[in-house]
């Protein structure tokens, strides 16, 4: 039998731009290459939350939310 997700890519990163803009009040230009980071940690978050039993997803959101704001 097919595991069900918890999350997916689309939820994920729904969850860090909240996260990033609504909690953090960051304020950020979204072009090629921060699209591209987020869809990537969208991606590393899907993967992770969904692989790992008992894990917390807003955790895991707000830890890669943080590596994004160090990039900036």
């Amino acid at each position: 039998m097919r595991k069900s997700n918890r999350i997916s890519k689309e939820q994920a990163l729904s969850f860090l731009l909240t996260h990033l803009a609504v909690e953090k009040r960051l304020s950020f230009e979204i072009n090629q290459l921060s699209l591209f980071n987020l869809m990537h940690l969208a991606a590393t978050a899907e993967e992770r939350i969904n692989r790992e039993e008992g894990i917390i997803p807003h955790e895991i959101i707000e830890e890669l939310a943080l590596e994004f704001m160090e990039n900036l």
